[in-house]
């Protein structure tokens, strides 16, 4: 296998529009994990398991939400392997040609499973979505929270304005394996190269240094937090145990096809 940098620095293509990160965040419009007003996640609508699935559905609440006049913006997730799925050109080419309020954000991790990127996607990714016209793409460092926050805010603004979709590289990483059997993965990545992203990349913490050094927020509210989260967890854990199994007459409930 070839070799790839532990830690790659994001990358900027020409010709097309990059984040900056020299923005203000200010308590009050820190992320709550909430989604603005009509924004609509591709989950919403529906749930697809196929890779790169979801960009249909997305483009398809997008159709809904111009046909109604609606100012809903429909925004699908999904992972670089998809990259290699026909239905994502589809629907890109129908989005700029209809312009449609619709966001595709790619969320590159790495790996497709347990093959680098690099070794399976020729050519520039942003060059995919400029290619049918969509010029208001950019790659950002998918670890930064205010950066992908900034950016994703004004491509939000620009496809609810009626200029049509937008392409989102997130930078990012796996910590963990693809699937749940994948636990031993150093015969395609190191140990060393993911406790590399943990220890210098986390989001969490990447944002957590930023607010401490902005004075925004003290130890005592992490910690706070933690106690919160965990407890939440907990909670959700013993919830799940001791739920008694579902009736046998549920097997069709809210199955549809």
């Amino acid at each position: 296998m070839n070799s790839v940098p532990s830690v790659p620095s994001v990358p900027s293509a020409p010709s097309v529009r990059s984040a900056a990160c020299n923005h203000s965040l200010s308590p009050a419009t820190l992320p709550t994990g909430r989604l603005a007003d009509g924004v609509v996640p591709s989950r919403s609508p529906g749930r697809c398991s196929r890779d790169a699935g979801s960009v249909g559905i997305a483009t398809g609440a997008a159709l809904s939400a111009k046909r109604q006049g609606a100012d809903r913006v429909a925004v699908c997730f999904f992972g670089e392997g998809a990259l290699g799925q026909g239905v994502l050109y589809e629907v890109m080419n129908l989005a700029q040609l209809w312009k449609l309020p619709v966001i595709y954000v790619c969320e590159n991790n790495l790996y497709n499973e347990y093959t680098h990127y690099l070794e399976t996607t020729a050519g520039d990714i942003l060059a995919r979505a400029t290619a049918f016209g969509i010029f208001h793409v950019a790659s950002v460092d998918g670890q930064d929270v205010r950066a992908v926050r900034a950016t994703a805010g004004d491509f939000v603004n620009f496809s609810r304005a009626g200029e049509g979709p937008c392409f989102l590289l997130c930078n990012t990483y796996r910590y963990a394996g693809h699937h749940v059997g994948d636990i031993n993965r150093e015969y395609y990545r190191s140990k060393q190269e993911e406790q590399q992203w943990k220890s210098e990349r986390d989001p969490i913490n990447i944002l957590r240094a930023w607010l401490h050094e902005q004075g925004l927020v003290d130890s005592a509210f992490f910690a706070q937090i933690e106690t919160d989260v965990r407890a939440e967890m907990e909670n959700a854990v013993q919830f799940a145990l001791s739920a008694p199994y579902p009736d046998p007459t549920e097997v069709e409930q809210d199955v549809y096809a």
